[in-house]
């Protein structure tokens, strides 16, 4: 069979990972990338084989001149869309990193567009072939927990990593290119992780807060740990938000770039019947007359190349996704509603367009 033709558009960070497990595969070249940084582009595509030909200051001219099959859309969070609706709408295959988009109406456009093209769109969250969630999944799934009524949800926070890459013009930190901060940035995951091995349920209602505590001060850009500009930082560096699901499931997410703490500590899910944490993975339930702890040995996985290569097939076999995007953009809506929340000081209903359920 032919090769399948993939573009990358952002030649940073992630661009750089997906170039590398795309060469890894056989069935797979990368023949053409995009940045707005066109010289980032040029050495980017030196490094990866790319013909100076192939190389683009935008992404449409990409698409105009080059032939692909699929495009990974690595760009900073605020600019998944634009690509992304882009590539569908001329019938190209999508792998967007996370998190979908910077918006619910975003992520919303983006998934009209592969319904309409039937194509491939792919939100890259590769936690999701993690040994520990497959496994959180399969015990949830078989009842052991019995009815979960509660959980907290982290990756457990950061003292120190703000990232600041991006000179005058940094990725994450500014509202125009990252669209929002920690939320956006390591929130998603910690929804998604839970959305996932929960079964989606459905959300109802917000109450949160955000704030942007440390990032703006001068003096917590300490020796040893990433380096940012305190001046030009606009977004939320924590999260802490309460989710109510139908039913009586409620989780607390809490999230977090900097802080004057070691840890927001570990994510856990209670039920009636046992309970779960994670990072360590541990279960608890009673057993025999007795309260048990059950550990596992879990196996070493290279998720995001799981995910790489499930992208891959799904594009040879013409879909579906490996990961549902309707399942991420009901998702993005949760954060919209966090965000919401935070600045009205109040609780708010997760809006989710009705299409979304059907």
């Amino acid at each position: 069979m032919q090769k399948i033709r993939v573009g990358i558009v952002g030649a940073g960070g992630m661009g750089e990972v997906h170039a590398r497990y795309y060469r890894e595969h056989p069935d797979v070249e990368v023949v053409a990338v995009a940045d707005t940084l066109v010289e980032k582009a040029y050495d980017f595509a030196g490094r990866w084989g790319i013909p100076k030909a192939n190389v683009f200051s935008d992404y449409v001219e990409m698409f105009d001149q080059v032939r692909v099959d699929a495009v990974s859309v690595c760009t900073p969070h605020a600019v998944h869309a634009g690509p992304a609706i882009e590539a569908l709408k001329r019938g190209i295959h999508v792998n967007v990193v996370k998190p979908m988009a910077s918006t619910g109406s975003e992520a919303m456009e983006m998934y009209r567009a592969a319904k309409e093209s039937g194509k491939v769109l792919m939100v890259c969250f590769h936690t999701r072939w993690s040994p520990e969630l497959q496994l959180a999944k399969r015990i949830i799934s078989s009842g052991s927990l019995g009815e979960i009524y509660y959980g907290e949800a982290t990756l457990g926070g950061r003292r120190r990593g703000i990232p600041g890459w991006g000179g005058r013009r940094p990725s994450f930190i500014t509202r125009d290119m990252a669209g929002g901060g920690v939320l956006l940035d390591l929130g998603c995951y910690v929804i998604d992780n839970f959305m996932y091995v929960l079964d989606h349920p459905k959300p109802v209602t917000v109450t949160a807060v955000t704030a942007s505590a440390i990032g703006p001060q001068r003096e917590a850009v300490v020796e040893g740990v990433w380096s940012w500009d305190p001046s030009l930082f606009e977004v939320e560096d924590f999260v802490a938000a309460f989710i109510k699901f139908d039913g009586r499931l409620a989780i607390l997410l809490k999230e977090s770039w900097a802080m004057h703490a070691n840890t927001l500590g570990s994510s856990f899910l209670l039920g009636t019947k046992g309970g779960l944490k994670f990072s360590p993975f541990e279960l608890y339930r009673d057993e025999f007359g007795y309260m048990s702890t059950s550990t596992f040995t879990l196996p070493q996985v290279d998720v995001y190349g799981e995910a790489m290569r499930a992208f891959i097939e799904a594009v040879k076999r013409g879909g579906p996704p490996p990961i549902d995007p309707r399942e991420i953009v009901i998702e993005m809506f949760i954060m919209d509603a966090i965000y919401e929340s935070a600045g009205k000081g109040k609780e708010v209903e997760v809006k989710i367009p009705s299409m979304l359920f059907n």
